[in-house]
């Protein structure tokens, strides 16, 4: 369809204003473009640039306008797939982009022509539109040839793992009045261009016309491309031809619902300090970005560890475990039904499961019981829902896995032991034979949190295991008996043979604020953080520099940076343990995560504004992590199993005034803002103010609040 124009509009939008209350001037909430991404600033490459609906993700190199490269819409899959436009005989260079979850804006020019291209998906289609906007900026009228062409081919596959799914069946091109067709058996790739005139050309697999555009005119050419089953990519492809400037308008208004029902139930952060509040908005993103609506997953709807492009989009329980106290404020139904997913697979012996069957795949993780009780633990603690504890599944009840998955590998009827996890290297899989294995101090000093907490589950339910707590305090004395090292202010890890040997990894830093390490010991493990060891400019390494192990190029575990949830997890433990200066100047160093990348993978780097490239998952799950350090770490929230809520916020050493508005939990709405020295807490009904160092306790959903003072 070829629509002239004079003033053209390519997207719709709405903004919300509210008061600040408590900042310096009011703050505009811009809910259309929150999560919009200026490529100017971006650190992003080509390869690894993409969008989602939910339904489909493509991927967009951003340096050529208007063109696509690659489908992945589960179960379907075209990774060879390429999308060319071309004006005059030539593609335009893309001088600008601009990127949201669901669509990428590029702007070009080509010999007077200006082209603006829009390419968005729809929500709940396995495909997309293209709208290709050309403007005449000379003083003569053009007659501009225009030609789009396409390959790829076409298959359907049950395996959606780690790595992006690939496709090799050829497909063979026809053509019919309305549309281009890629057929391969019974699946297809659709291409319409309603009302543009394209004579297609079957054997080149393109489409050309003429465009003529009035000195200072313009015109929007509609291309829309879907895939699948043949039937459903030519009903969907017909539907979207139907109207597209209208699909485009409703796309946009999806979209914003989307952003907008996610600040229905997570809170908006207002601060001064405007890249902490973008760091925080960026984390969100990755909620959306991962959420899959796809009628034949075996779960509706299905978080994935990834998105774009189809990188992981297999469910692994070590990044969606990351989220653990956010995931219930955010979709509380899905986490219980993920909750339930990972307690169908033997989480013994697989680390994650297939989105289309259910089923486990991969080896054990040994931090899969941390996760999984976790999971439970902040779902109940953050919902006040108990009654999920007696929930069967697989002929046990929640609680009854809860308790079965923290004591896995512990022998209750002997005394209480450090695991020996055996000679696997996949905790840290560090790339240059290196070891670190066996009885490794993280592992199992991270068992003394998982006892505590699913102690507190079986006390929720009436059901008191008083043995867990006596083994966790027993485990506390044994772990420092075996593996610390005085010597080095660090724990050894010790192979099947007893000898002793040390990794210095950022893992152990996940100990902190458990209540498993003593003075010593915490004093001992934060001597090590420091510029020469962990810090780096831009982050957190994995493993100490000064270490033998340490290898730049291995980002998430071995050295030159961390998996994504590591640096906010670890914040968010120092925030809780009273060391708020040392999470401070942690969280500034990785601000500028939220300006240089529109979304986030599984590795960033420490030492320079850099992510991990030799991966497929460049849209991680536990980017979600940052607000959740935010909100429980720097804000200080805490719920209990009473249904109380306490907040003792942490003063920032960056020293925003900074606002967190919004927050519902147990039941209760309240908006937390802090400034110079002193916080405040509103609920519907009451307020109460307080010095930082001081707790303001919530009660009865709100209907009382007392201030404690400070320890």
């Amino acid at each position: 369809m070829i629509r002239e124009f004079k003033a053209i509009g390519l997207a719709c939008g709405l903004l919300l204003h509210g008061a600040a209350n408590g900042l310096a001037d009011a703050a505009v909430r811009d809910v259309e473009n929150v999560f919009a991404h200026d490529g100017r600033a971006s650190i992003l490459e080509e390869a690894h640039c993409g969008i989602a609906n939910g339904r489909i993700t493509v991927g967009i190199p951003f340096k050529k306008t208007g063109r696509v490269e690659g489908l992945w819409a589960p179960p379907y899959v075209s990774s060879d797939f390429q999308l060319t436009v071309s004006v005059m005989g030539k593609e335009i260079p893309a001088a600008q982009f601009t990127w949201w979850p669901h669509k990428v804006v590029q702007q070009g020019s080509l010999q007077g022509i200006k082209a603006t291209s829009v390419t968005i998906l729809p929500p709940g289609h396995r495909g997309g539109v293209l709208a290709l906007t050309l403007e005449n900026t000379t003083a003569e009228t053009r007659d501009l040839p225009l030609g789009f062409s396409a390959k790829g081919t076409l298959d359907r596959t049950e395996a959606w793992e780690f790595a992006a799914p690939s496709s090799a069946t050829p497909t063979r091109w026809a053509a019919n009045e309305a549309a281009l067709v890629a057929q391969q058996g019974d699946l297809a790739i659709v291409l319409h261009c309603p009302g543009a005139g394209l004579r297609w050309d079957t054997a080149a697999a393109s489409g050309q016309t003429v465009v003529s555009l009035k000195p200072g005119g313009g015109a929007t050419v509609h291309l829309i491309f879907t895939m699948g089953p043949l039937p459903e990519a030519a009903a969907a492809g017909k539907a979207l031809a139907a109207a597209p400037a209208r699909v485009i308008r409703e796309a946009e208004e999806e979209h914003l619902r989307q952003v907008q029902a996610l600040f229905d139930k997570l809170p908006w952060l207002e601060s001064t300090n405007a890249p902490l509040a973008r760091f925080y908005q960026r984390s969100l993103v990755h909620l959306l970005l991962n959420r899959w609506d796809v009628p034949e997953f075996a779960l509706h709807p299905y978080y994935g560890t990834g998105s774009v492009k189809g990188g992981c989009v297999c469910n692994y329980l070590w990044n969606f475990g990351e989220d653990w106290e956010v995931l219930p404020l955010y979709d509380p139904e899905a986490t219980r039904a993920h909750i339930r997913q990972f307690l169908k697979i033997d989480l013994g012996a697989h680390f994650g499961f297939n989105p289309l069957t259910g089923q486990g795949f991969g080896p054990w993780y040994m931090v899969n019981q941390e996760k999984i009780v976790g999971l439970i633990y902040y779902y109940v603690k953050n919902t006040g829902d108990a009654a999920f504890l007696q929930e069967v599944v697989e002929g046990k009840t929640i609680l009854d896995h809860a308790l079965a998955q923290a004591t896995l590998g512990d022998n209750l009827a002997q005394p209480v032991a450090l695991i020996d996890y055996g000679p696997s290297n996949s905790h840290l899989e560090l790339r240059r034979g290196y070891p670190y294995n066996h009885v490794m101090p993280d592992l199992n000093g991270r068992r003394y949190a998982t006892y505590l907490r699913a102690s507190e589950l079986a006390e929720v339910a009436g059901k008191p295991a008083p043995v867990l707590r006596q083994r966790a305090e027993t485990l506390k004395t044994v772990l420092k008996h075996q593996l610390w090292n005085p010597q080095t202010r660090w724990f050894d890890f010790q192979d099947a043979q007893g000898r002793k040997d040390t990794r210095y990894t950022i893992q152990l830093f996940k100990l902190l604020g458990s209540g498993v390490l003593d003075q010593e010991e915490e004093s001992g493990l934060l001597s090590h953080f420091n510029e020469k060891e962990f810090l780096g400019q831009f982050g957190l390494h994995s493993l100490s520099k000064a270490d033998v192990a340490y290898d730049q190029v291995d980002i998430d575990n071995g050295g030159g940076g961390s998996c994504t949830g590591f640096p906010p997890q670890i914040a968010e433990r120092l925030y809780k343990a009273g060391h708020g200066a040392v999470a401070d100047d942690l969280l500034k160093r990785i601000l500028w995560w939220g300006q240089r990348l529109p979304y986030w993978g599984d590795s960033l780097v420490a030492n320079q504004l850099d992510y991990r490239k030799d991966t497929p998952l460049q849209c991680t799950i536990d980017g979600a992590s940052v607000a959740q350090c935010l909100i429980f770490g720097l804000f200080g929230i805490e719920a209990r199993f009473d249904g109380s809520l306490v907040i003792r916020p942490h003063s920032a050493a960056f020293d925003p005034e900074m606002e967190l508005k919004g927050l519902k939990l147990r039941g209760t709405r309240l908006d937390i803002s802090v400034n110079n020295g002193h916080f405040r807490v509103r609920t519907a009904r009451h307020e109460a103010q307080a010095m930082l160092g001081e707790a303001i306790v919530v009660q009865d959903k709100g209907a009382s609040l007392a201030v404690w003072p400070g320890p």
